[in-house]
Order: C-alpha cells, then sequence, then structure tokens
C-alpha cells in the first residue's frame, strides 16, 4: 500500500467494496439531528455518510477546524484570493523575492519571479494552517470565528522573522500606488457597498451583520434559521460570505460602479474622514503601496493586522484593499469579470487542496496531526497537552511563534 493510501486511510478508512450500507431506524432529538446535519455539512457530505465515517473514525469530531480550512479552499475564492495576494506582497516587500511587475522584464524573467512567489505563498500559507489546526486538535475548546485574519497575522510574523536582510537603501523608498488612487479606491469600496445593498439585498445584510453587528457565523445561522424556519449551519453561511464577497468585486469591476459614483461625488461624509476606521484604511493601503517595508512600517503593518483579529469591519476594508492592491501591484485581470481567467492563486487553491487531504509529505496535515497522537497518548493533564501543542507550534513556525502568542486570539 501506497504511503497516499495509508494516510487517506487514516482520515477515511477504506470501506470494504463488497459491504453495502442498509437502512436502518435512528430515533434522536432534533437538536442531536441538526448538529449531525451542520457536521456533515461542514465536510460536504451527507448524515448518512457522515455517521458512516463516525462508526469508522471517531477522528472525524475531533478536529472541526480541519473542515473550516477545507471550506477556506473551496470556490468561490476572493477571500482566499486576498489572503494568498497579501502573502506574494510580503515576499516581495520583505525581500524574500523580485517583483514580476517590474518594467522591462522578459518574460522568462517574469514567470520565474512568478514561480518563486508562488513558492513562498505556499510555504508560508501551509505552515500558518498547520498552525492553527494542530492548536485546535489538541485543545478543541480554541476556535476562531474568522481565520482568514489570523492566517495573514500568523504569515506575515513569520516571513518578518525568516526574511533575508535587506540592503540599506540610499534612495527614497518607492510608491507604487498614488495617494489619489488609494482615496479613490476605498470610495469606491464604499460605493460598491452600496450597489451591493441596492441589488443584492441578501448579500449585503450578511456583510453587514458581520462588520456592523460584530456577528459570529454562528450567531448569523441561528438569526437565519429563527427568520426562515430553514436549517442553516455555520457552513453555509460561510459560503455566503463568499458569494457575497465575489459579487462585491463583481460590482466594483462593472460599469454600474461608475453610475453610482456620479450620484455619490457631491455627498462627503465629514465623521468618516477623520474616524479611525478610515485611518486605519488609509494607512494600511499606504504601506500596500510600498516597494518595501522598512522596520517603521512592519511595525504599522503588524499593528493593523493585530488589530483586524478582533475588528471585523476592519477585516472586511483589509481585505477588499488586498484585492485591489494585487491588481494594481499584479495582474489588472480579473476573475470577476472574467470566469476563465486563473492566476497563481487559482493554481496554489488546487494545490493546497489536494495537499489538505493528501499526506504524503512530512508538514502535511495528516502526519502533523499522526505525530500529535503520538504524543497525546501520554498526556494526563490539561497542562501536558498544551506543552505538546506548543512544542509544534514552535517548529512549524520556525521558532517565530508560541502557543501563548496565539492563544489570546482564539475563543
Amino acid at each position: 500500500m501506497s504511503v497516499k493510501n495509508k494516510t487517506n486511510s487514516a482520515r477515511e478508512p477504506k470501506k470494504n467494496p463488497n459491504e453495502k450500507k442498509v437502512v436502518r431506524s435512528l430515533s434522536v432529538t432534533d437538536k442531536a439531528w441538526d448538529a449531525i446535519k451542520e457536521k456533515a455539512d461542514a465536510e460536504g457530505v451527507s448524515a448518512s455518510e457522515f455517521i458512516e465515517r463516525v462508526g469508522r473514525d471517531a477522528s472525524v469530531l475531533e478536529t472541526p477546524l480541519n473542515s473550516r480550512l477545507k471550506g477556506f479552499l473551496e470556490p468561490p475564492i476572493p477571500i482566499f484570493w486576498s489572503v494568498s495576494e497579501v502573502i506574494r506582497r510580503f515576499a516581495v516587500q520583505l525581500s524574500f523575492v523580485e517583483s514580476s511587475s517590474e518594467r522591462g522584464l522578459r518574460k522568462d524573467e517574469i514567470e520565474d519571479r512568478v514561480l518563486k512567489q508562488k513558492d513562498i505563498v505556499r510555504n508560508y500559507l501551509w505552515r500558518a494552517m498547520l498552525i492553527i489546526a494542530i492548536i485546535n486538535y489538541g485543545i478543541p475548546k480554541l476556535d476562531v470565528n474568522s481565520i482568514t485574519s489570523l492566517l495573514r497575522w500568523i504569515s506575515f510574523k513569520m516571513m518578518v522573522s525568516e526574511a533575508p536582510k535587506q540592503k540599506k537603501s540610499t534612495s527614497e523608498n518607492e510608491v507604487f500606488i498614488s495617494e489619489q488612487q488609494i482615496e479613490k479606491d476605498i470610495k469606491n469600496i464604499q460605493i460598491s457597498l452600496k450597489v451591493l445593498q441596492k441589488f443584492s439585498v441578501s448579500y449585503y445584510e450578511i456583510l453587514d451583520m458581520i462588520m456592523n453587528g460584530k456577528m459570529s457565523y454562528a450567531q448569523i445561522a441561528k438569526y437565519k434559521r429563527l427568520h426562515t424556519q430553514r436549517h442553516f449551519t455555520e457552513a453555509e453561511i460561510r459560503r455566503e460570505v463568499k458569494q457575497a464577497t465575489y459579487q462585491l468585486r463583481f460590482y466594483f469591476h462593472k460599469e454600474i460602479v461608475e453610475v453610482e459614483i456620479d450620484k455619490e461625488s457631491n455627498t462627503q461624509d465629514s465623521e468618516e474622514s477623520v474616524n479611525t476606521l478610515q485611518e486605519y484604511k488609509m494607512r494600511y493601503y499606504q504601506l500596500c503601496s510600498l516597494a518595501y517595508l522598512q522596520k517603521k512600517d512592519k511595525e504599522n503593518m503588524e499593528e493593523i493586522l493585530y488589530k483586524c483579529l478582533t475588528e471585523p469591519e476592519l477585516e472586511f476594508w483589509i481585505r477588499e484593499i488586498d484585492h485591489l492592491a494585487g491588481h494594481h501591484l499584479g495582474s489588472s485581470e480579473s476573475a470577476h469579470i472574467n470566469p476563465e481567467y486563473k492566476d497563481i492563486h487559482y493554481e496554489l487553491r488546487e494545490e493546497l487542496q489536494k495537499k489538505i487531504k493528501d499526506g504524503e509529505e512530512e508538514y502535511s496535515l495528516q502526519n502533523q496531526l499522526t505525530k500529535m497522537n503520538k504524543k497525546l497518548m501520554f498526556c494526563k493533564s490539561s497542562q501536558e497537552i498544551e506543552n505538546v501543542v506548543n512544542k509544534l507550534v514552535i517548529e512549524i513556525s520556525g521558532e517565530t511563534l508560541q502557543l501563548n502568542d496565539i492563544k489570546p486570539m482564539m475563543k
């Protein structure tokens, strides 16, 4: 049996091809049945198949964030795109690799730099995903409402620690996106939200619940169950958020926003121009536009990324700024206009999707969980469990992070 088959069987035990399912009768409460359906939906299987897997391997109940990470990689991928793109930008700003958008580059030079950027994004994003997964696996009570801000922050911390030493430059730090463009983009995102509110009310409502209502996905799912008398799961809410984000960007890239801009041109929100949120938006976009990050820039960046962990509205804006900065600094092509367009982020998603299912390499998810299980067998206290988890966090992060650095961000 190949290594691949062995690792897959640890997660989804192989069934006897001659063994068939039999119709059986079960008695469970409505609450229990709703929970089974929610967990099955999160795994992307039927309730019947989920119960089958529980019977064959109860570990499917032990890693709630595994299904979240799988969901993060599933299409539509506007949120994954933003996270992947910001790590690609960090790779350039922290001197891991040169920019692929410099003028005068030959085609082969561009392709070479893009491949290097892709390798770096894969490395840091995967390690960040592993860290979140093993913490939640070892300490199930620790969870997080939105993993995207945590992935971004963990990746940045590791990259700053491991970045090659930057050459001292006597020239002024180059700025790739003008102040006028930054102000225009931020205004247009706000207008896109108004267009979403006008033409896609349900999508706007769910984003508003997160940003302004500061509601968790579980709370939104319960709200929708109470108002629609239909079963809603957290997994469904997460998919809706991705679809809402996709629709928002569709409006941004279409002429419909230009029409709304004319209507909004004479209106000015004086409070918005001076409030803290607006300051963070501008400061973050300005950092995105820099050719490289100096010491003070890194400190400012970390401050904003850290704040995103507890501020859903700021997290939304940072995500959308990452999207626009990515188009300004890289390809102007957008999948929101051309659904057939595929860039390195789409390729990375497919690779990571395969990586999370397979277990052929040392740092695969399954190998890390198996490694942890061998140590957890001897743990007889919560402190011993935390010590095991902490050692893995230190190892995967290259001694950049410890469990106590991340625990405050997980509830």
